[in-house]
């Protein structure tokens, strides 16, 4: 009986130290957001903040056009679109998952499926192909020459007798067809759809370099490889002029550019398939060859797409100040007696 009600009191001496205490424990954090604001404002342990407390994603990301590093949380949903799309169209994906990553919300607007359809879009690709070509500096153009520019003289201008009133949209459409030309002068980003127009007839090529400054001027340059500048020329209006903009990576240039903005000049002509071959793997080389590239398909009219072409880029020795008309020369004394001097007849 005794040893009964012993066992009994050690049962209710148990029972009452694994109670739990009732009310709030000394020193503990009232429940719910209070507690993570009074562990914000009293602890100030960044960890604990960050395993608690709703985490803000960020990521670091090199910026393709400006290779700047940009922290990607202090940009709005729209401009992380809009680098996501340069990251696609730079071929940088570790840096486009790494920018999905940090903002997982976000993830489906930034698939490479969603930012395709907002991208430029191209022609398909021969299997010859050696696909796109766009230049890694967003500030390097090329032109193919028309016979009386020269570039490395009077730089690239619109001709005499333009419209100044054309705009950028009007000037995509009308093409080099035009019978009024405009204040724009068209560049290409891609070397390799100005060496396709260039080789037609063995035309020369312009390389030119944007001179710092000039994307601050408003309206002044179009690079319709930039879906925002792209929507800036067209609208809600581009139809087939945007499309050819875009699949020509075409970049428009108000005024054109002087001449210290062109850093090279080249010749372009069709190569045969065993030339191709043997300059791309070495086997011949040509002291003034620049580059060999091979175009990519075109399609006819009847939807045949014909096999893309090789084409040699050749460094062409241009003189910088060709010979003036006899109306433009100086007026020099020697010119002024020489113009002075009776004509005689036979």
């Amino acid at each position: 009986m005794y040893a009964q009600g012993h066992r009994a009191q050690q049962r209710e001496r148990d029972a009452e130290r694994q109670a739990p205490a009732r009310g709030q424990r000394p020193g503990s954090l009232p429940p719910g957001p209070a507690g993570l604001l009074h562990l914000q404002r009293t602890v100030g342990n960044a960890a604990v903040v960050r395993a608690l407390g709703p985490m803000v994603q960020r990521a670091a990301v090199t910026d393709p056009r400006t290779k700047r590093s940009v922290e990607s949380g202090g940009l709005s949903p729209e401009e992380r679109v809009e680098l996501a799309a340069q990251l696609l169209r730079a071929k940088k994906t570790k840096e486009l998952e790494r920018l999905r990553a940090a903002h997982p919300d976000e993830a489906d607007i930034l698939s490479e499926r969603a930012l395709r359809a907002i991208m430029p879009r191209y022609r398909d690709v021969h299997p010859e192909s050696e696909g796109e070509s766009e230049s890694e500096d967003p500030s390097v153009f090329y032109r193919t020459l028309r016979p009386e520019e020269l570039p490395l003289r009077n730089g690239l201008r619109p001709p005499a007798g333009h419209d100044p009133d054309k705009t950028a949209a009007d000037h995509i459409r009308a093409g080099s067809r035009a019978k009024v030309k405009s204040r724009w002068v068209s560049f290409t980003r891609s070397i390799k759809t100005a060496a396709a127009w260039a080789a037609e007839n063995e035309s020369r090529i312009a390389k030119v370099k944007l001179p710092d400054g000039a994307r601050v001027e408003e309206g002044r340059v179009y690079d319709t490889t930039d879906p925002v500048q792209l929507a800036a020329v067209f609208g809600d209006n581009g139809g087939s002029a945007e499309n050819f903009a875009k699949a020509s990576q075409e970049v428009v240039v108000k005024d054109g550019l002087g001449a210290e903005a062109v850093l090279q000049v080249f010749k372009a002509k069709y190569l045969t398939p065993e030339q191709y071959e043997q300059y791309k793997t070495g086997a011949a080389t040509d002291a003034g060859l620049y580059a060999v590239v091979r175009t990519r398909a075109k399609v006819t009219e009847s939807k045949q797409k014909l096999a893309p072409k090789p084409i040699g880029i050749y460094q062409h020795q241009e003189p910088q100040f060709g010979l003036p008309k006899r109306k433009d020369r100086e007026r020099t004394p020697e010119n002024d007696d020489r113009s002075n001097r009776p004509r005689t007849t036979a």
